[in-house]
Parts: structure tokens; sequence; C-alpha cells
């Protein structure tokens, strides 16, 4: 079984095959910090998804968001698709935000059709409207300004927060990954993406107002599960982090200490390679290689691929 320290975020790989009490105490060889982990039976570990759950075994399905504006959820959503790529997965990138920046930032227009256009056109095939983008293995289901339309024509239509889900059953088995980028609001597009995961990204800086996006974001997440029926895994990722300021230190390592094995080993640090690239259009690691943000989106993919049970294989 993998635990992480709540304290210092290191990971063990711990053999619980012997212990039969169901809560172990262990210490971090590390930190020295002491923690109550979980001994859930094996076949327990992974919960099953029940009838019509959103993806078979083998592939995953990321809503990355946070009710928090300008936390890098659309440049997390292109440069961990494009790392994932790179390790030689079948990716989707889905743009749910109407501002489509995600869109653009691979070359499509803005008036591309739209998750809006497959439901207005009574589609149920969403492979018409997935595009390949420029790069080997990375696909895009675009957005568009009538996105905007979708909680006018369908919020409150029955069942309405499955319709993504639903749609995503038809393809899934096609791709390693998929990621999909929200707007920083609850609605249509953000309720439809938690239903449609497995597992929710959480971009977060280390401002002091971050932490209260985390907690909304969880008790989005919470409300979804009991919806749902299903337990949709979370993550939290640092992003922009500037190790030289005090205050983004301390800020980092009280979401350590707060929400403890939920965030992800991996940072993403503040770096000009990365406002570079977006204004040229292209992922990070397409633009420099060796930049520090291309680097750790490489580690960040390799991690997600090995907590989601793929291999970590880099393409030349």
């Amino acid at each position: 079984m993998i635990i992480t320290c709540e304290k210092c975020g290191k990971r063990y790989n711990l053999d619980v095959s012997a212990i039969n009490r169901p809560r172990v105490r262990v210490r971090c060889a590390h930190c020295n910090h002491g923690f109550t982990v979980r001994n859930e039976p094996a076949d327990e570990r992974k919960t099953p998804y029940p009838e019509g759950g959103p993806t078979p075994s083998g592939h995953a399905v990321f809503a990355i968001s946070n009710q928090k504006g300008g936390v890098a959820k659309t440049s997390t959503c292109l440069n961990l698709g494009m790392s994932l790529a790179l390790l030689d997965k079948k990716v989707l990138l889905i743009d749910f935000d109407v501002q489509a920046n995600l869109t653009i930032s691979l070359g499509f227009s803005s008036r591309a059709q739209s998750f809006f256009d497959v439901l207005y056109a009574g589609s149920e095939n969403l492979s018409d409207y997935i595009h390949e983008t420029r790069f080997p293995g990375l696909h895009l289901l675009p957005s568009n300004s009538r996105m905007a339309l979708l909680t006018k024509y369908y919020m409150y239509r029955p069942g309405f927060e499955t319709l993504l889900r639903n749609r995503l059953q038809q393809i899934v088995d096609q791709y390693d990954f998929i990621l999909i980028d929200t707007p920083p609001a609850l609605g249509f597009c953000t309720l439809n993406a938690l239903m449609a995961a497995d597992h929710v990204l959480i971009p977060t800086p280390c401002e002091y107002l971050s932490m209260q996006g985390i907690h909304r974001i969880e008790d989005i997440i919470h409300f979804v599960r009991r919806k749902s029926g299903r337990d949709i895994d979370y993550h939290i990722l640092v992003s922009m982090h500037n190790r030289r300021s005090t205050a983004s230190e301390v800020i980092h390592r009280k979401i350590r200490d707060m929400f403890g094995n939920r965030v992800l080993d991996t940072v993403i640090e503040h770096d000009e390679k990365m406002k570079e690239s977006q204004i040229v259009h292209l992922p990070v690691c397409e633009y420099d290689r060796t930049s520090p943000s291309a680097r750790q989106f490489m580690q960040l993919a390799r991690e997600l691929a090995a907590a989601t049970g793929g291999d970590a294989q880099q393409r030349d």
C-alpha cells in the first residue's frame, strides 16, 4: 500500500499484508512525523464503478477544476496533456470553458464546434467533433462562445449533469487519459465535468485565498460523490510556486499540513518560459523542453501515470 507523510509529503510502500488492524500508526523516516493510515482490505482499495460509471479499467478521466480563477487550470490541462502524450499516452483534452483558451492555445479557431454543438445537433457520436492536434497522441474537443448557451438550453432538464459522461462512454476506451478543462464557477460545465470524471486535479498557487478555493471544490466533490454514488478521487497540485518568496513557502507548507497526501509530490514553479510559450501558442515542453516547468510537467505526468496504473516511458 502506498502511503504519504501528511507533513512532508514523502511517499512509502508499506507492506500491510500481515496486519489485521483497521488503522496503522506509522512514523515518517524523513521528518519523524507520526500519523495514522487506514488499512483497507486489498479488494476495497480501488472502488469499482457501478454500471454507467465513467471509465473502464486502464483509462483515467481527470477534471481540472478550482472555483478560484487564475490558478493555471488551462495551462495545467495543456501541458499535462502534452507531457502524457510524450509518454506515449493517447490523450483527449476537452475544453469546457466558454473562453476557449485551451482551444486557442492549440491553434484552433474559437468558432470550432463544441460540446454545445454536439447536443444541439442531437448527436450521440462525440468522435465526429474531436480533432487531432499537430502533436502526436494529443486530441481536442474544442470550445466556443456557444458553450454559454448550455445553461439556458439544458441546465434544468432531467439528467443534465450526466450529458458529458453518457457521451464519453462510447469513446473512453480509445484514450489513456481524458483531461477536462473547467471554468472557475459551479454551473453546467463544471458539474458535468465532475460527474464524468474519476479523478479531480485541483491546481492551486501558494496564496492565502487559494486554500478557500480548495475547500469549495472539496465540498462540490463530496456533493458529486453523493449524487453519483462513486468515490471520486482528487489531488491537489501546487502551481505557479515561487520558492524565493517566504510567504509562498509558508503557505506551501500549510497546504501540505492541511491536506496531507492529497497534495501531489510534483510542484509547478513560476517560470518565465511558461509565459513565453503561451504567447506562441505552444506547450512549454515543445517551446523549451529544458525549462524548469517543462521538466516539472513531465514529472507530474509520470506521477499521475504511475498513480493510475500506467507506465511512464518518455518518447524521444
